[in-house]
C-alpha cells in the first residue's frame, strides 16, 4: 500500500511538517513509523488530501538512457517471447560472423554484399533473410549499448508494461478497492466511484477494464468470493488414497440441511437436518440421525446406531465446527472440591472425558467448510437431494435456480393461491429417510476410486476386517453420556428442573461429586466421585410430589429413617470413655475429689526447708500473717474463717 511521508502532505497542502501531524492526531490518520518519520496510507487520507496529493503529482517519463539500462539488465531479453529471443540470437551469431571478417580486414559494406550473396554465413541467410547496411550498423550499436542480446530483441516483441500503465496509484488504489469487495460490484460501478472520489482522473472505462482484469486471479477470488471458494480453486489440498484404508478405518461425520419441507409435531413447516456417520473406503452410510436442529447430541445418537451395528471404528474424520467441537465430544477440564486424609477441602481440576475418547475412536479435524476433504459425503448429499428430496412432493431446492415457483405457496398466499397443507408429517420422513439410506446402501452401483461398479454395500462387507471392537450396549451406553461437576444436597443432585435421588448420596451431602447423565434415557444418572470411582445411580423425581401425596411422604421418611440408620453405623466404631471422664467437670472433680485439698495444718506439718524451722517455735503473734482465703473450699468452709479479725 502507498505510504506518503509528512513533508510530502505539507508540500501538496501548504502546511508546515507539525500542522500536518496536528492534524493527523485530530482526525486519527492511519499511519507506520519508519526511520525517516512518520508515513500515511494514502488511499486511507481525506479526500482533500488525496486530491491534493494527485493534482502535485509529477510523473516523469522514462528517458532514453532508463531503457538501455534496462536492456543491459536483460530485461528486454527475458521480457520477449520464445520466438523473438530466436531472433535475437541468430543476429548475435550474424554479427560474431562479422567480428571474425573484420578481424581479416574485410569492411561491413563487403562483408554485407557478401552476406547477401549467399557465399558466407548461408544457415543464418536461411533464418534472418537478407540485411542492409543501416540495419547492421543498428545492431551493432543496439549491441554495444546493451552489452547483449537484449538489444537484438525485435522492437514488436518487447513486453509492455502491461494494463493499467497509464493510471496513477492513487486511482489503482481506488479501483481495486471498489471493485475487490464481496458484494461483487461490476467493473463500471468501481469506476463510477472512482471517478467521483477522483474528479480529475482521466481514467476511462475500458481502461479501468483492463486494468482490473489483469490483477492476479487468486486475489481476485479471495477478495469477491471468499477464502473458502479461493481456497478451493486455487490452494493445493490432500490427494485422498482410499484404496489403502478398509472398512471401519475411518468414519466421516457432517450435518446437512435437506432440500424439502416437512409439517413438525406442532404444526410448524421446517426444513429438516440429517447427520450421518459414512464409511471412508465404501461410502456406505452406517449411521444417521434426522433432527430439527443439529447438535451434538444428533451426532452421538448418529454413533451410537454406527456402533452398536458394526463395531468402533479407529478414527473419526470430522468436520472443524461448533458441534462437533463440543465438550461433551472431546472432554473438558472443570473445577471441584475434594477432602484430603487430614479433611482438608482443596480445590482440584477434574478431567471429564470425552465420548469419543471413552468408546476408542481417535479424532482428526478438517477445514471448516471444506468438501474435499470428505468428497464422498457431499456426493451422497447430493444424492439424497435427488432422489429424495425431489421426490418429497415438497421440495425447494438448493438455490433460486433450481427453486421451483410453486414453491412459494408454501409459507404465505400469493394472487390468490391459497397456502398449501399436504406437506409429509415427520414421522413420514423418518421413515422413508431410514429406508431411501438403505436403498442407496445396497442398490446404488458406483464407478468411483474404488468402487468397481459395486454398491456401498458390497464394498464395505468385502473390506470388513475380523479385528473391528465390537461394541457392549450397556458399555455403549455408559462411554456415550454427559459428564458434569455437580453438589449434593439431601441425598439429591440437581440437573436442570430434575434432581436425581440416591440412599448412598448421603455420605457426601456438601461435597461435589461428577455426575454422567445418559444419552439413552433421562430417568437415571451415573454418580462418581471426583476420582471417577462409581458410587451409585441416582432415579430422577423421586422425592417429587405425585398425586398420592402420602406415598410421596412415605418414600421421604423412609430415606429419611435410613440416613438416621447410616448415622448410627457411622458411629458405631466409636471409642466408648470411662464414665467418670465423659467431660472436663468428671476429670477435674475425678482428680480433686479423690486426692482432697491439703490441709492447711498437714501443709505446717510437711518437712520444712533448711532455715524454716525457726518458724515453729514462734509464738501465734511472731508467726506471719497467712491469708486464709486462699485455700478455703466456699462449698465447706466455716463463717468464722471469713470473720474480720479482732
Amino acid at each position: 500500500m502507498t505510504t506518503v511521508s509528512t513533508k510530502r502532505i505539507g508540500e501538496a497542502i501548504g502546511l508546515t511538517r507539525k500542522a500536518v501531524i496536528e492534524r493527523s492526531r485530530r482526525e486519527g490518520w492511519a499511519y507506520v513509523e519508519k526511520s525517516g518519520g512518520l508515513q500515511f496510507l494514502e488511499p486511507r487520507l481525506p479526500i482533500d488530501i488525496r486530491m491534493a496529493l494527485s493534482a502535485t503529482r509529477n510523473v516523469t517519463p522514462k528517458t532514453e538512457q532508463d531503457s538501455r539500462e534496462d536492456a543491459i539488465a536483460g530485461h528486454g531479453y527475458k521480457a520477449a517471447s520464445e520466438r523473438a529471443r530466436e531472433i535475437a540470437t541468430w543476429r548475435a551469431a550474424l554479427l560474431a560472423e562479422f567480428d571474425r571478417a573484420k578481424l581479416s580486414g574485410v569492411n561491413l559494406e563487403t562483408f554485407v554484399e557478401t552476406y547477401n550473396s549467399g557465399a558466407v554465413a548461408r544457415p543464418i541467410m536461411d533464418k534472418l533473410g537478407t540485411v542492409s547496411v543501416p540495419t547492421l550498423y543498428r545492431w551493432l550499436r543496439d549491441r554495444k549499448e546493451t552489452r547483449g542480446a537484449s538489444g537484438l530483441v525485435p522492437r514488436y516483441a518487447t513486453a509492455r508494461s502491461g494494463a493499467g500503465e497509464s493510471l496513477t496509484e492513487t486511482e489503482r488504489s481506488y479501483l481495486e478497492c471498489f471493485w475487490l469487495r464481496p458484494e461483487q460490484p461490476s467493473v463500471r460501478h468501481a469506476w463510477r466511484l472512482m471517478k467521483y472520489n477522483i474528479p480529475d482522473s482521466s481514467c476511462s472505462y475500458q481502461t479501468a477494464y483492463r486494468y482490473l482484469r489483469s490483477l492476479p486471479q487468486p486475489l481476485i477470488d479471495f477478495k469477491r468470493l471468499g477464502a473458502t471458494r479461493a481456497g478451493n480453486y486455487h490452494m493445493p489440498h490432500v490427494i485422498q488414497d482410499i484404496m489403502r484404508y478398509r472398512s471401519m478405518d475411518k468414519v466421516v461425520s457432517d450435518h446437512h440441511c435437506l432440500d424439502c419441507v416437512i409439517r413438525w409435531t406442532n404444526g410448524k413447516l421446517i426444513r429438516p437436518w440429517i447427520t450421518t456417520f459414512q464409511d471412508y473406503r465404501s461410502g456406505k452410510i452406517l449411521g444417521w440421525c434426522p433432527s430439527v436442529n443439529p447438535s451434538s447430541m444428533s451426532i452421538i445418537a448418529a454413533y451410537y446406531m454406527m456402533a452398536l451395528r458394526y463395531g468402533i471404528p479407529k478414527e473419526g474424520v470430522f468436520d472443524n465446527g461448533q458441534d462437533y467441537r463440543s465438550k461433551i465430544l472431546n472432554g473438558s477440564f472443570e473445577k471441584a472440591t475434594v477432602y484430603t486424609p487430614e479433611g482438608l477441602p482443596e480445590e482440584t481440576i477434574v478431567y471429564l472425558e470425552g465420548v469419543f475418547a471413552l468408546v476408542g475412536t481417535k479424532i482428526i479435524f478438517t477445514e471448516t467448510y471444506n468438501g474435499k476433504s470428505k468428497g464422498r459425503q457431499e456426493r451422497f448429499f447430493r444424492t439424497l437431494a435427488e432422489y429424495f428430496s425431489k421426490d418429497s412432493g415438497s421440495y425447494t431446492g438448493s438455490d433460486t435456480r433450481t427453486r421451483p415457483d410453486e414453491v412459494q405457496t408454501f409459507y404465505r398466499s400469493i394472487n390468490g393461491i391459497a397456502k398449501r397443507e399436504d406437506f409429509p408429517d415427520w414421522n413420514w420422513f423418518v421413515n422413508a429417510l431410514g429406508g431411501m439410506i438403505q436403498l442407496i446402501n445396497d442398490s446404488f452401483e458406483s464407478e468411483g476410486k474404488g468402487m468397481n461398479g459395486k454398491t456401498p454395500s458390497q464394498v464395505f462387507a468385502e473390506n470388513f476386517p475380523d479385528d473391528v471392537p465390537a461394541a457392549d450396549k450397556e458399555v455403549l451406553t455408559l462411554a456415550l453420556s454427559r459428564g458434569s461437576v455437580r453438589r449434593v444436597r439431601g441425598n439429591c443432585v440437581k440437573i436442570g428442573d430434575r434432581s436425581y435421588f440416591a440412599q448412598d448420596l448421603f455420605r457426601y451431602s456438601g461435597r461435589d461429586v461428577i455426575v454422567r447423565q445418559q444419552l439413552t434415557t433421562d430417568s437415571e444418572v451415573l454418580i462418581c466421585d471426583p476420582h471417577g470411582a462409581v458410587i451409585c445411580v441416582a432415579i430422577a423425581d423421586y422425592t417429587k410430589e405425585t398425586e398420592d401425596l402420602g406415598e410421596t411422604i412415605g418414600r421421604v421418611r423412609l430415606a429419611k429413617k435410613k440416613n438416621l440408620m447410616m448415622l448410627a453405623e457411622m458411629g458405631s466404631g466409636e471409642v466408648v470413655a470411662a464414665p467418670e471422664f465423659r467431660t472436663m467437670i468428671d476429670v477435674a472433680g475425678g482428680i480433686y475429689a479423690q486426692n482432697g485439698l491439703i490441709d492447711l495444718d498437714e501443709q505446717l506439718a510437711l518437712p520444712k526447708a533448711a532455715g524454716a524451722e525457726s518458724l515453729s517455735g514462734k509464738t501465734e503473734a511472731e508467726k506471719p500473717r497467712m491469708n486464709k482465703r486462699t485455700l478455703i473450699n466456699p462449698l465447706d468452709a466455716r463463717a468464722e474463717d471469713y470473720l474480720p479479725d479482732l
